[in-house]
C-alpha cells in the first residue's frame, strides 16, 4: 500500500510543475455536466465545448476541475471511461490538466424514495432562477434536513469502491490527470462526520491503487477564529481530509482578510496548497484580490465558473436571496455570458498576466 506523501515528495512534486490557475468547469449547455458524459448528448456537447477551450486558451488556464458523475458510469461503465479519454485528450492539445472529483458531502437534503440512479438520457430538465439549476438544491440554508449520498446505503458501498477502482486503474498513471479530488467538501448539508468512515476507505483504497498523482479531500468551512486562535481548527472530518491529503486544498469564498487568514493557519501543514474553489462576488471574493495573492504564495487556484449556463453559477446561492443588503445584482460565479462577451473584461486581463502556461511555481 502507498503510504501518505511526506512533506518533502509533496513539494518535489509540485515544484516540477507550472503554477495552476483553472476553473470548475461545467460546460454552459449542460446541467452540472451530466450531458457531456452520456453516449447519446457527447457529440453535440463536445462542439460547445471546443468553444469554450477557445475561452480557456485566451485567458491562459491550465486547468480544470470537474465533478464526475457515477450514475453515468454506473451505467455505461467502459464507455464512459473511453470519453473521458477523449475528453482528456482534447484537453492536453491545449496544455490543460484535469483534477476530477469522485465523491461528494454537498449534496441535496433527504434520503429519496428511490436509491437506485435512474440512467440518463437527452436534455436534462432544469429549474429558471436557482444557482445550481434546481430548486432542491445545496444552496438553501436548510439546518434541519441531512444531506444524503449512496455511501449511506451499505448494498452500494462496494459499487462506489469499483467506481473508484475503475478510474484509477485507467487513469491512474496519466499525467493528464493533476490530482484527484477524492470527497468534496467532507461534512456539508449538515452531514458532519456522517462520511468519516467512508473517507478513510476512499483514502485507503485509492492509495492500494498506487496512483502516480496526489491524492487530496479540501476543507471548506472554518470556525470565526480560524487564523487568528491557536487552538481553533475544522471540524472533525475536515482535519482527517487534511491529515491523509498529500497535497492541501481548500475553499475560500469569503472577504479577502478572511482568505488570508484561512491560509496562513493551512500553511502550517507544511505543504504545498491549492485553492480549489473560489470567487464570489456577491459576498465580496474577487479576482481582483485573490488571484494576485495565489500567485504570490504559489498557490494553486481553480475559481468558479466559466461561461453562464443552465446550472446558472452566476446566481447567488439560494439562501443569500434572504439578505437583501448584499449586491445580489452582482454575478457570483463565471467569467463569460451565454454569448462569450466577458462580464468584466478588467477580470480577464488580470487572468491573462497571471496565466502562463508554463511558468515555474513562485518561491
Amino acid at each position: 500500500m502507498r503510504e501518505r506523501w511526506t512533506e518533502e515528495q509533496a513539494w518535489e512534486w509540485y515544484k516540477k510543475r507550472p503554477w495552476v490557475m483553472g476553473i470548475n468547469y461545467v460546460p454552459s449547455i449542460t446541467l452540472h455536466g451530466i450531458e457531456l458524459w452520456q453516449e447519446d448528448t457527447y457529440p453535440e456537447v463536445i462542439e460547445s465545448v471546443r468553444r469554450e477551450f477557445e475561452l480557456m486558451e485566451g485567458i491562459g488556464l491550465n486547468g480544470v476541475r470537474m465533478f464526475l458523475p457515477f450514475s453515468v458510469w454506473y451505467y455505461d461503465r467502459e464507455k464512459f471511461l473511453d470519453r473521458m479519454e477523449g475528453f482528456l485528450e482534447e484537453l492536453a492539445e491545449r496544455g490543460i490538466t484535469m483534477m476530477p472529483v469522485i465523491f461528494n458531502d454537498c449534496v441535496e437534503f433527504g434520503r429519496p424514495a428511490e436509491i437506485t440512479p435512474q440512467k440518463s438520457h437527452g436534455w436534462q430538465k432544469y429549474d429558471i432562477g436557482h444557482h445550481g439549476g434546481h430548486k432542491d438544491n445545496p444552496f438553501t440554508g436548510e439546518q434541519k434536513k441531512v444531506g444524503w449520498c449512496l455511501w449511506d446505503e451499505p448494498e452500494w458501498r462496494s459499487v462506489q469502491e469499483e467506481y473508484l477502482t475503475a478510474l484509477l486503474k485507467r487513469f491512474g498513471k496519466d499525467e493528464r490527470i493533476y490530482a484527484w479530488d477524492l470527497w468534496n467538501e467532507p461534512g456539508n448539508s449538515n452531514r458532519h462526520d456522517m462520511s468519516i468512515p467512508y473517507l478513510k476507505r476512499v483514502f485507503s483504497l485509492a492509495r492500494d491503487l498506487d496512483p502516480i498523482q496526489p491524492l487530496t479531500a479540501g476543507v471548506w468551512s472554518y470556525p470565526e477564529d480560524y487564523g487568528i486562535s491557536e487552538k481553533a481548527d475544522v471540524e472533525p472530518i475536515q482535519r482527517l481530509a487534511l491529515d491523509e491529503s498529500d497535497i492541501i486544498t481548500f475553499h475560500q469564498y469569503e472577504k479577502f482578510e478572511r482568505v488570508k487568514r484561512t491560509v496562513a493557519q493551512l500553511k502550517k501543514e507544511g505543504r504545498p496548497m491549492m485553492n480549489t474553489e473560489w470567487l464570489n462576488r456577491v459576498q465580496d471574493n474577487f479576482i481582483q484580490d485573490n488571484l494576485p495573492f495565489f500567485y504570490e504564495e504559489g498557490i494553486g487556484s481553480y475559481s468558479w465558473g466559466l461561461v453562464a449556463g443552465k446550472s446558472q453559477h452566476f446566481l447567488p446561492w439560494d439562501e443569500l436571496w434572504n439578505h437583501r443588503e448584499l449586491p445580489l445584482n452582482r454575478w457570483q460565479h463565471d467569467l463569460f455570458d451565454t454569448f462569450y462577451t466577458p462580464y468584466d473584461e478588467e477580470e480577464l486581463k488580470l487572468m491573462r498576466k497571471f496565466g502562463g502556461k508554463n511558468e515555474k511555481i513562485p518561491e
